[in-house]
């Protein structure tokens, strides 16, 4: 029988997994960031990356972008819950409560930036680079906003590199049995009497639709907008069951990796097939490049 259990489908158990923590503050330790006042933090998601911008320079200020209502509203409980006064919108502030810098949190796209010119002395996304639609439009609205001097960074998992060599069979792995897990579903729901549930083709993005750009591609399309690139890193992050399971169970993920299928229903498959996709190819953890870029905005 299949066991049917509650999905947590947002980004903030992956955010707590230690190996995405570990990763991140090595992202965020290739710089100097002492002397950053202010930072703008775009796809923030439940504000993991913004709370160790925020360790590198307790005093700044911290403005957050995300698509997602729902992680906007995790992190503004994480931020509160670490003393932060958090407010709501785009506004630009100076003021300290507490020693501490304001966070200010809205709902909007990381590619349309509601500020004014050179109005940060650092810029960062985590992990969400690759879904921009537009990248040069993308690193044309964040040089816009950045300060003469500061700096902009970006990690990403998905980048041409990624896979270690070998490792790409476990994304086949993983896929079918997550699909496989939905047959055994369906066909426990039709012995109840129950209509099974189908895949609805092209309602939603399929799987892989951008490109994925290389190393020296990123180098490219930054140097032609004037960046100077002061990193540019490969760091290997080992995926366990438990780190696999829970960002299977992220809803932005499920959604594109199983394309058509009702997001809760994908984030459960996901979740289920992380350690059948391991056993698959007899390894208890997978290795994954994450690139990591650092470029500064010429004075």
């Amino acid at each position: 029988m299949v066991a049917i259990q509650p999905v947590n489908t947002t980004y903030e158990p992956f955010s707590r997994e230690p190996e995405y923590v570990e990763a991140n503050r090595g992202f965020v330790g290739l710089v100097n960031l002492a002397h950053v006042r202010r930072f703008l933090d775009l796809a923030c998601g439940t504000g993991a990356v913004g709370q160790l911008l925020l360790q590198a320079a307790p005093t700044a200020q911290l403005n957050g972008i995300d698509l997602d209502p729902v992680q906007i509203d995790l992190a503004t409980k994480e931020f509160r819950e670490l003393g932060h006064e958090v407010r709501r919108g785009t506004a630009l502030t100076d003021e300290l409560v507490n020693g501490k810098g304001i966070v200010t949190l809205a709902v909007g796209s990381a590619d349309e930036l509601p500020f004014p010119d050179a109005s940060f002395d650092c810029v960062t996304i985590a992990n969400a680079i690759h879904m921009m639609p537009d990248k040069d439009r993308f690193l044309e609205a964040v040089s816009r906003v950045l300060k003469p001097g500061g700096l902009f960074g970006f990690n990403t998992a998905f980048y041409a590199g990624s896979y270690p060599p070998g490792t790409e069979r476990h994304m086949i792995h993983w896929l079918r049995e997550a699909t496989l897990f939905i047959d055994r579903l369906n066909e426990q729901l039709v012995a109840e009497g129950k209509k099974p549930i189908k895949k609805q083709h092209g309602t939603t993005r399929a799987a892989f639709q951008n490109r994925w750009n290389s190393p020296q591609e990123w180098r490219e399309k930054l140097e032609a907008r004037g960046f100077a690139i002061q990193t540019v890193n490969e760091r290997v992050v080992m995926f366990d069951e438990r780190c696999i399971a829970a960002v299977g169970a992220y809803g932005g993920l499920a959604e594109v990796l199983m394309s058509g299928y009702p997001v809760e229903v994908a984030a459960m498959a996901l979740q289920a097939a992380a350690g059948p996709s391991l056993a698959a190819m007899n390894v208890t953890a997978v290795p994954r490049n994450w690139l990591e870029v650092w470029a500064v905005k010429p004075s």
